[in-house]
């Protein structure tokens, strides 16, 4: 599944495509959230842009997503092009604080999963301040 913009190219170096996953979840990895928002945005420094907007599963987990990088020997010479390109990974759910991570490499023909821990923000009731904890039983948390 191509979800990329079919005119993106890196300047001669991107032959090739790797592949970008996320994994949304809370409490330190022990509750996956679905219905997260995840965008992937090209933090390439060529002022070219892509940015891919996909939703989390009821696992947490995102589709992969292909992405154009450059080939594996662009890194060969020293100095010369990077064997990988950069992307901005963001996530928003409701109820959440928003995660970015900026400038994560991909490699060619390399699947990249990215962890991505939301926190939760803090529900009021009254003057106590408290956690909304999925499954917790409390009424009108």
């Amino acid at each position: 599944m191509d979800l990329y913009k079919d005119d993106f190219r890196y300047p001669s170096v991107n032959d090739w495509v790797g592949y970008i996953k996320a994994r949304v979840f809370t409490a330190n990895g022990a509750i996956p959230l679905p219905g997260a928002t995840v965008t992937i945005g090209s933090a390439e420094e060529n002022g070219e842009r892509i940015a891919l907007e996909l939703q989390t599963d009821e696992n947490g987990e995102t589709p992969t997503a292909e992405v154009p990088t450059p080939q594996a020997s662009a890194g060969d010479v020293p100095g010369e092009t990077r064997p990988y390109a950069v992307y901005d990974i963001e996530a928003y759910l409701p109820g959440y604080y928003p995660y970015r991570s900026l400038r994560i490499p991909v490699f060619g023909d390399t699947l990249t999963v990215q962890p991505i821990g939301l926190v939760p923000l803090p529900l009021y009731d009254g003057d106590e301040v408290r956690p909304e904890i999925p499954g917790d039983g409390i009424e009108g948390a």
